[in-house]
C-alpha cells in the first residue's frame, strides 16, 4: 500500500489545536526575534489591557514600541530566563515569565514573554498554601514521637471493664460522625489517645491531626498560635506570616486539649470560628473558609466552671455534641493486669530491659493502689521498677516508695512486712469470696477449688469476717 494523504479534517484539527495552544487567554504570549522585533502577539493582548497598539498592528514593530519598560531585550542579551517576575501592564500588576528561545547550537534567537498569573491575589493564595504546608511540616517534625504513638490508637486502648467498654462505644459513635466531641476524664486516662482513635476511624483519617494544648500556650500568644498572623502584624512577627493551628488542620481534625484553660476572650473568638468555619489571621483583611472537625478534652468540671463564669455555656454546648468519659484506674481494677502487661511489653521493646513478669504481690498492690496519676503513673512506676529489678520479675520492693507504703500508711502498719501481710491477706480474701460466689455458697466445693481443707476455710471466713 502506498502513502496516503491525510484527510483534510485531520490537518484542520491539528491547526486549530495548535492555534488554541499558542494563542490562549491564560498566557497571552508575545514572541520576539533576536533583533527585538515582534513575530507573534496573542490576540488577547488588547489595548484595553494596557498595550500601546492592537495585536494585529504590533507584529513587525520593536517590542519597546509596544510594551513600555519591557525587559525582553535584556533577556536577549543575557540568555537567562526570568520566571515569576512582577510587571505592570496598564494599571494592573501581573506575574510573568520571560524565556530565551535558542537554536540547537544554543544561540539565543528570540524571547517568549507570557503571563503566569493574571491576578496577584492568586499569588497570595498560593503563598498561603505554601505557608500552611511549611507549618504542617514543622508541626509534624516537633510532634513526630506522639504522632507515631497515635497510630492504630484503638488497639492501644486496653480494657474489658464496663467503664472502658462504654467509653469505646461512645468513641466509635463519635468517629462515625463529623460533629464536635468532648472527652473528659482525670489526668493520665488517655484522652489524647481517644481523640487520635476517633480521628483515625473517621472519614478525615487521611487528613492532619493537629493538637493544641491550651494550658501550655501563654495567654498573650494563644490567639496568634491558633488563628495565625500576617507578616508584620505585630512586633516580632515573622515577615512571611504564620498559619494558625486551625489552618494546619484544614480537611482534618484539630484537638483542643485542656480546653478548660482557654481564656474567656479567646472562648468568644473560638465560638465564632466553630460556628462560621472561618478563620481570620491577626492583621488580615479577609477571612479564610476552612473544613475541620473539633475534638476537645479536659480534666476540669466545665459545668462548675460555667456556674462560676469561667467558661461559656454556648461554647460548651457547641463542643459537647458527643461526650466520651475516660475512666480512671480506680474504676476498673479488673483491667489493671491487662494494662500493666501491655505497658510492660511496650517498655521492654523500647528499652530492651529484661523483666517480663510482675509478681502476684505487686499485681495485688497495683489493683488496690488509688493511682491518682492513672495510666501515666502506672507506666512511670513500671519503668522505674524495670530499671532496678533483678531477674525476670518485678517485685513489690522494686516499686516506688509512695506505692509500697500505701497499705502500711492506710492501716497504721509500717514497713514491708506489714505491707506484704496486708496484700496477701487481701488477695486471699478476694479468692475465697470468688470461690464461694462460683459455687453458690457451697463451702465444700469452694474449699476443693481453693486447695484447702474445709476446716481451714471456716477459719479464714471467721478471720476475714466473710458472711455467707
Amino acid at each position: 500500500m502506498g502513502n496516503k494523504t491525510p484527510p483534510e479534517w485531520v490537518n484542520r484539527t491539528d491547526s486549530l489545536l495548535l492555534d488554541a495552544f499558542v494563542d490562549n487567554p491564560y498566557e497571552c504570549p508575545i514572541v520576539i526575534d533576536k533583533n527585538g522585533i515582534i513575530r507573534f502577539m496573542s490576540r488577547h493582548n488588547t489595548i484595553e489591557k494596557g498595550y500601546v497598539v492592537p495585536p494585529e498592528e504590533a507584529v513587525g514593530k520593536h517590542i519597546t514600541a509596544v510594551v513600555k519598560k519591557t525587559r525582553m531585550p535584556e533577556v536577549l542579551k543575557t540568555g537567562k530566563a526570568e520566571i515569576g517576575e512582577t510587571f505592570f501592564i496598564g494599571d494592573r500588576q501581573r506575574v510573568i515569565a520571560r524565556i530565551p528561545l535558542k537554536d540547537p547550537e544554543g544561540n539565543v534567537i528570540g524571547v517568549l514573554g507570557k503571563l503566569m498569573f493574571h491576578q496577584t491575589e492568586k499569588i497570595k493564595d498560593l503563598n498561603r498554601r505554601i505557608e500552611i504546608l511549611e507549618g504542617q511540616v514543622q508541626y509534624y517534625r516537633s510532634e513526630v514521637t506522639s504522632f507515631e504513638g497515635g497510630r492504630h490508637a484503638w488497639e492501644k486502648i486496653i480494657g474489658e471493664s464496663f467503664a472502658m467498654l462504654e467509653a469505646r462505644k461512645y468513641g466509635l459513635q463519635a468517629a462515625s460522625s463529623d460533629a464536635s466531641a468532648l472527652i473528659t476524664g482525670e489526668s493520665g486516662t488517655g484522652k489524647e489517645l481517644f481523640a487520635q482513635a476517633i480521628h483515625q476511624n473517621s472519614h478525615r483519617a487521611n487528613g492532619p491531626f493537629i493538637k493544641v494544648n491550651c494550658a501550655a500556650i501563654p495567654h498573650d500568644l494563644i490567639e496568634s498560635e491558633i488563628f495565625g498572623y500576617e507578616g508584620g502584624a505585630f512586633t516580632g512577627a515573622r515577615v512571611r506570616g504564620k498559619p494558625g493551628r486551625f489552618e494546619l488542620a484544614n480537611h482534618g481534625t484539630i484537638f483542643l486539649d485542656e480546653i478548660g484553660d482557654m481564656p474567656l476572650p479567646m472562648q468568644a473568638k473560638l465560638l465564632r470560628v466553630l460556628q462560621e468555619h472561618e478563620v481570620e489571621r491577626i492583621g488580615a483583611t479577609r477571612s479564610t473558609k476552612l473544613d475541620f472537625r473539633v475534638i476537645s478534652a479536659t480534666n476540669q468540671d466545665l459545668g462548675r466552671m460555667i456556674k462560676d463564669g469561667r467558661f461559656r455555656s454556648d461554647l460548651f454546648y457547641r463542643l459537647n455534641i458527643f461526650h466520651i468519659r475516660t475512666p480512671s484506674l480506680r474504676e476498673m481494677p479488673e483491667d489493671i493486669p491487662r494494662i500493666a502487661y501491655y505497658l510492660l511489653s511496650n517498655l521492654r521493646e523500647k528499652r530492651r530491659l529484661i523483666p517480663n513478669r510482675i509478681s502476684p504481690e505487686a499485681m495485688a498492690l497495683f489493683k488496690q493502689y488509688s493511682w491518682p496519676g492513672n495510666v501515666r503513673e502506672l507506666k512511670n512506676a513500671l519503668e522505674r521498677a524495670m530499671n532496678i529489678a533483678e531477674g525476670h520479675q518485678i517485685s513489690v520492693d522494686d516499686l516506688p516508695d509512695r506505692i509500697r507504703k500505701f497499705y502500711g500508711e492506710a492501716d497504721g502498719t509500717a514497713g514491708p512486712v506489714g505491707l506484704l501481710r496486708n496484700i496477701l491477706a487481701d488477695a486471699e480474701k478476694r479468692a475465697i469470696v470468688e470461690a464461694l460466689r462460683f459455687t453458690a455458697g457451697n463451702k465444700a466445693k469452694a474449699a476443693r477449688i481453693l486447695g484447702m481443707h474445709r476446716t481451714g476455710l471456716y477459719q479464714k471466713l471467721k478471720r476475714y469476717g466473710v458472711d455467707v
